[in-house]
């Protein structure tokens, strides 16, 4: 009775030392939890793995979204950069529900309202929050180890051989009644069949050995679930209700693919482990978790998007805090033909350090001009990422922001494809091409053009880009280009309203204000620029001199050859 009474004793013992040092390491959690809250995460694009971060949105998110941001339009944007400057979230399938987000806008109200109020009630009840983000961080990053691959062909998970392992298990029973007639052909049968088994199991485990992983760790994932849902959160009562359905059907996969009936290939000699491989056991449990799986991979994918999305909001609503200035945009989703297709006031780049913020007030086809670095392209870039996130997190960088429902696609930071033999270009026929072809009658496309047809020759550039400009400036967009020549700005006159930066140049430099102003550029900057660096006085002269001849006769002098100086 002593010895049971001190082993009982023990136990309570080691059990009250567990749960302290649980609930330091939980303290510790909750302390860096509250700390990182409401801060830019220390992250660098080169940290992530975008093949993996992408797959949720390749398998799952873009089949099932109504229009989805091309890779032209998410390359213009350095989106890889913008999701790295946002991501504070605390589980792979976090990674990987934000990046679908931010490639899949919504373009319906109600979707759109409640992501919004998701976001909204992790900002304002932030006990909730904590107890939800202790889960996920718990939980952690790359646990899942893949498990999102399951949104796709799950065939590959299966064994090659197919079902031989049914009939192998039995093999060591057919032994049995031999044993009653002859004992040594029967214990000869036995062992063979054992050892025959314990080669197949060894065989059939490497096999598997790396899709293991990916069925345990979507256990994990339910597991995750279950926990989450046992929160019972009010505050969210239709995530609460699609989480506890989902389990209903789910919780089969977590007790066929429990992984404690996977081998443990590090305690070798544990007994367990030895009727696992005489009947294949492990293959059994695998084969079900995967035949399951495979039935329900479309409730599973819906569950990895729920705790996914539970835990991006939670990062985007951390976002909102990290912004001075910001707002809620106001989606006009049912408008007249007639009014601006944007409104928007001290409009800002996330991604500039103390941007300039500029109004953007469009309602017809808009045609910018200016010098180079004046911030053209910039203010391009600015117009078409906030009406990225004003349907996709729900937030602005602006002091207001209202528009109606608009699809952002671009043809900005092209480069030659040298692996497919391509020129600038055919690349740039191409994107443009792409442009065309995502205009629809149902959403509005905000078609974003930098420096159209850059790539051939003055003429035929200008002849091009003017009618490829007015032919897409006559469909359902909302137009906005840059360009260099002047001449784009006359013959698009009458369709077209002109804005344009500009610099201020002195003998020692050239400084800009960043100010998109009406009306097009009338000063350039490039020869002035040669001098600003220190070239010859004489080149710089003879290039103005030039300028001015055309621009009086609209027709360039030949430059002769001369003789050279002695010396």
């Amino acid at each position: 009775m002593d010895f049971i009474f001190a082993a009982v004793v023990f136990g309570i013992f080691v059990l009250i030392s567990l749960l302290i040092d649980r609930g330091k390491k939980d303290g510790k959690v909750l302390k860096r939890l509250r700390e990182r809250w409401g801060k830019i995460p220390e992250n660098s694009h080169t940290d992530f793995d975008f093949r993996r971060i992408s797959v949720f949105f390749r398998e799952y998110g873009k089949k099932n979204a109504q229009y989805y941001i091309d890779d032209t339009t998410w390359n213009d944007l350095e989106m890889d950069k913008f999701y790295a400057l946002i991501n504070s979230t605390h589980t792979s399938m976090g990674d990987e529900v934000l990046y679908s987000i931010l490639r899949t806008p919504l373009y319906d109200s109600v979707s759109m309202e409640e992501r919004l109020e998701l976001i909204e009630y992790w900002e304002e009840n932030p006990e909730v929050r904590e107890s939800v983000q202790m889960l996920l961080e718990r939980f952690g990053k790359y646990r899942d180890k893949g498990a999102s691959t399951l949104m796709g062909d799950a065939e590959h998970l299966k064994l090659r051989k197919g079902n031989w392992f049914r009939l192998f298990t039995f093999l060591p029973f057919v032994a049995i009644p031999v044993i009653f007639v002859n004992v040594g052909l029967g214990m000869l049968l036995l062992i063979l069949s054992i050892g025959f088994n314990v080669l197949y199991h060894e065989r059939a485990i490497k096999e598997i050995d790396s899709k293991i992983s990916i069925v345990t760790s979507a256990v994990a994932v339910i597991a995750l679930a279950d926990r989450i849902a046992g929160l019972d959160i009010k505050g969210i009562p239709k995530i609460n209700t699609r989480l506890n359905d989902l389990l209903k059907s789910l919780r089969e996969v977590a007790r066929k693919g429990s992984p404690s009936l996977f081998i443990n290939k590090e305690v070798i000699d544990d007994p367990s482990t030895l009727p696992k491989m005489i009947f294949l056991i492990d293959i059994w449990s695998y084969q079900a978790s995967v035949l399951l799986l495979k039935q329900k991979v479309d409730e599973f994918a819906q569950l990895f998007e729920i705790i996914g999305l539970l835990d991006a909001t939670i990062c985007l609503a951390s976002y909102r805090k990290t912004l001075e200035k910001w707002c809620v945009p106001k989606i006009e989703w049912e408008h007249d033909q007639g009014i601006n297709s944007i409104s928007a006031y001290n409009v800002r780049h996330p991604m500039v350090k103390n941007c300039v913020g500029n109004p953007v007030l469009l309602k017809k086809p808009v045609l910018i001009t200016g010098s180079n670095a004046s911030g053209k392209s910039t203010y391009l870039k600015t117009v078409a990422i906030n009406t990225l996130m004003a349907h996709t997190i729900g937030t602005c960088l602006a002091e207001s922001w209202k528009s109606v429902p608009l699809f952002p696609i671009t043809s900005m930071a092209l480069r030659d494809s040298i692996l497919d033999g391509e020129s600038y270009f055919i690349a740039e026929i191409k994107s443009l091409k792409r442009i065309f072809s995502a205009v629809n009658p149902s959403i509005k496309c905000l078609c974003i053009v930098d420096e159209v047809l850059r790539g051939t020759n003055t003429i035929e550039r200008i002849a091009a880009s003017s009618r490829v400009l007015e032919s897409l400036a006559r469909k359902n967009v909302c137009l906005m280009a840059a360009t260099h020549d002047q001449e784009l700005a006359d013959i698009l006159e009458g369709i077209f309203e002109n804005l344009h930066f500009e610099e201020m140049v002195t003998d020692n430099e050239v400084s800009f204000d960043y100010r998109v102003k009406e009306g097009r550029a009338t000063t350039r900057n490039a020869i002035k620029l040669l001098k600003v660096m220190g070239f010859d006085p004489k080149i710089v002269s003879e290039c103005m001199d030039a300028v001015a001849h055309f621009e009086a006769t609209r027709h360039w002098n030949r430059i002769e050859e001369k003789p050279e100086l002695p010396g």
